[in-house]
């Protein structure tokens, strides 16, 4: 283990590391829903910053426009071991003259998560899916990816169980090529969620009055913190910090060579919540934000236990928008 992947590490748990939304691994099934009506969630962050430099090159810029969508459903809202969907898409346009940077960056994923019975007095559901991963879309059968985790989930009492998994993606930042163990604990009390455990930790506590925290974290540097406090009629005020951290597969390259990008950011903002059903089947919740981009890092290699910096992006300040879906 590298100095430089332990010192993140170790930033990362400080902050319980970033509000993680994927979609296709187990928090598709372990996320509580909102509502016992709710048969469907997305979420999309998007962000543009201004005309940042690569600092190993010089002359080369670049004009980063990110957009992460997740969404998941279920396909019926009275069982809860009904069939769920999940999908991830995120793409990076970098609009850059850089030899070290592409002009793009996907991820595409779908998965589906069954329930398959009960055992050891827990019960067991599979979650299996596919995607694509490359820095020129769908070009490279190379960039195709499979996703598979196995949970087993058992509930201690009232509030807690414990939750046991298999989980293998394709595209993950580390061991990518291996299924890795997980175990958490999660407690559900009022309103406290409490996720602890490997690869992914969380937390949100949102009692009665204005202020609401979140915070998740997932192995090895993806994470987010929000504080969010209403001022009422449907309006709060936020902080944000978040850490993306992604690895990619590049088109003719071997899968052993890949690129991973960092952005670090902070940010404050506007959210506003519409407390009524808009059009009586969805809800109207978005965000507007300014923040500043910084420690953002491309570097490459097969998995984080061993890269090598190919260049630096400049700090930087940014718009961003985040749109959340209920229906």
């Amino acid at each position: 283990m590298t100095m430089r992947f332990a010192s993140r590490l170790a930033l990362s748990v400080v902050f319980l590391s970033t509000l993680a939304h994927a979609q296709t691994d187990p928090r598709m099934a372990l996320d509580p829903w909102p509502t016992k009506q709710t048969w469907g969630q997305t979420h999309d962050d998007i962000l543009y910053q201004a005309q940042a430099h690569m600092k190993g090159e010089a002359g080369a810029d670049a004009q980063i426009f990110w957009w992460d969508s997740t969404g998941r459903f279920r396909l019926n809202t009275d069982n809860p071991d009904a069939p769920l969907i999940g999908y991830r898409y995120v793409t990076m346009n970098f609009d850059s003259n850089s030899h070290v940077l592409p002009d793009t960056f996907d991820e595409v994923s779908l998965a589906t998560t069954l329930h398959v019975g009960e055992w050891a007095g827990g019960s067991v559901s599979v979650l299996f899916g596919a995607g694509y991963s490359g820095d020129n879309p769908f070009a490279d059968s190379e960039g195709v990816f499979g996703i598979g985790h196995l949970l087993w989930q058992r509930r201690l009492n009232e509030t807690d169980r414990l939750v046991l998994s298999l989980d293998y993606n394709g595209i993950a930042a580390l061991y990518p090529d291996v299924p890795l163990p997980g175990a958490e604990f999660i407690r559900h009390d009022g309103p406290l969620w409490l996720e602890l455990g490997f690869p992914r930790n969380a937390l949100t506590w949102s009692p009665d009055g204005p202020l609401t925290i979140e915070a998740a974290y997932e192995v090895p540097y993806t994470a987010d913190v929000i504080a969010d406090y209403k001022l009422g009629s449907g309006v709060s005020v936020f902080g944000r910090y978040a850490n993306f951290y992604n690895a990619f597969r590049l088109d003719n390259e071997p899968q052993t060579n890949r690129m991973f990008f960092q952005m670090s950011r902070a940010e404050i903002g506007l959210r506003y919540v519409n407390p009524h059903m808009v059009f009586d089947w969805a809800y109207f919740d978005a965000s507007l934000s300014v923040g500043y981009a910084f420690e953002q890092h491309v570097s490459g290699g097969f998995d984080v236990r061993n890269t090598h910096s190919l260049d630096e992006v400049s700090d930087v300040p940014y718009v961003g928008f985040v749109l959340r879906g209920r229906f």
